[in-house]
């Protein structure tokens, strides 16, 4: 078992900062939006340039992303796989057992291998059980005498090539948090079936697996550049758009020591691209959960939900309606001083729109408060929140 430093007595602690901004180099074009027929190769010319005075090492790969509830970017979900984050804490003797589906590929077996992180004390430790997914897959091992295990079993496939996969825990401590990583060797749809309240990420509209690039390391000579060739192969067919990010990483740069603890950061720069099938992209969105969280400045939070194929630019109001029909307050939407949001396919925003006019409290009634999206569609999409002031 792989246990770190709490068990282990080190004296020194390394900590890694993984910062993806232009910090040594750049891309040119720092985004790229593509649109591709299925079942074809195209090529593509970008370019890596270091704008330091420095050399450049920088190593080249192609990595998945997605932004959570609150618009930021996570660029921890493993290519072609899954994560499960569960923010609680565990009992010794304690038992949960995770469930979730996986679309087999045409040829009816897909290999996968999974690890897992607790919180505190730290255990790092591989899942047991069949390395592969199908049908006629191995039963899982009886568990070892760990502390925490996690074995995988294939509980049932379908007659459609639908597997339901169950992640069993085990722990002979009690444990804060837990994380758990599954990945496959391709590209396959992962549904969640049972998370036990925890959050479960996957990317299943990824195109990481499709993009090969000429190089998978390069060294910069200050102001030197270098043309990468990017290539693109679609499957046949696919729909809708796709997404990951190409990620150039530079070494490691200690930024500090403080009280035997070694801070370490590693500049990484991302070009997000989006790969589409032409004439293929949906656009569609709905809006839930509208709540008054303060009526002093008045905030409203929305959930807005991408029900489409496609990313959305979308800008956002709300407003205020009395009794008696008439709009007493107008509230646009901002963030970070924009007027509006993007959000992926198949996934969900949860947005603040907050009355910064300065306009006194709301006097004592009952309102309307409607909050509405525009994202170019045919019509507006809004959501009505009755609240009292008293």
């Amino acid at each position: 078992m792989r246990q770190l430093a709490w068990q282990l007595g080190l004296m020194a602690t390394l900590v890694l900062l993984v910062s993806v901004v232009a910090h040594a180099v750049r891309w040119s074009p720092a985004e790229l939006d593509v649109v591709q027929e299925s079942g074809t190769e195209e090529s593509y010319r970008l370019i890596l340039q270091n704008d330091t005075d420095e050399v450049a090492k920088v190593r080249l790969y192609v990595a998945d992303w997605l932004r959570d509830e609150n618009g930021v970017n996570d660029f921890g979900v493993p290519v072609n796989g899954a994560r499960w984050i569960l923010d609680r804490s565990f009992a010794a003797g304690e038992s949960v057992t995770i469930r979730y589906t996986v679309r087999l590929p045409d040829s009816g077996s897909v290999a996968v291998s999974g690890s897992f992180l607790t919180g505190t004390p730290q255990i790092i430790e591989n899942i047991g059980g069949p390395a592969g997914v199908s049908a006629n897959a191995e039963a899982a091992p009886e568990a070892t005498g760990a502390l925490v295990s996690i074995l995988r079993s294939i509980e049932a496939v379908d007659e459609t090539g639908l597997a339901t996969i169950a992640l069993e825990l085990r722990t002979a401590v009690d444990f804060d948090s837990l994380t758990i990583e599954e990945v496959y060797e391709t590209n396959v749809e992962l549904d969640s079936l049972e998370a036990h309240g925890g959050q479960f990420d996957t990317i299943n509209r990824s195109c990481a697996d499709w993009v090969t690039l000429s190089y998978q390391a390069v060294q910069l000579e200050p102001e030197e550049s270098v043309e990468i060739t990017m290539t693109v192969a679609t499957p046949d067919p696919f729909s809708g758009m796709h997404w990951c990010i190409l990620m150039a990483e530079s070494e490691d740069v200690v930024v500090g020591d403080v009280a035997g603890t070694r801070i370490v950061t590693r500049p990484s720069v991302g070009l997000k691209l989006f790969v589409s099938a032409p004439s293929t992209l949906t656009f569609s969105g709905s809006t839930t959960e509208i709540d008054v969280v303060d009526l002093y400045p008045l905030t409203l939070e929305a959930r807005f939900a991408n029900t489409g194929n496609a990313q959305l630019v979308v800008t956002g109001q709300a407003q205020v309606v009395d009794q008696t029909g008439e709009v007493i307050r107008d509230i646009p939407f901002t963030e970070y001083g924009r007027d509006y949001f993007r959000i992926l396919p198949d996934s969900q925003r949860t947005v603040l729109i907050t009355d910064l006019s300065g306009s006194a409290p709301l006097p004592t009634g009952i309102y309307q408060a409607i909050v509405s999206f525009d994202f170019g569609g045919d019509a507006l999409i809004a959501g009505v929140k009755a609240f009292r002031v008293r």
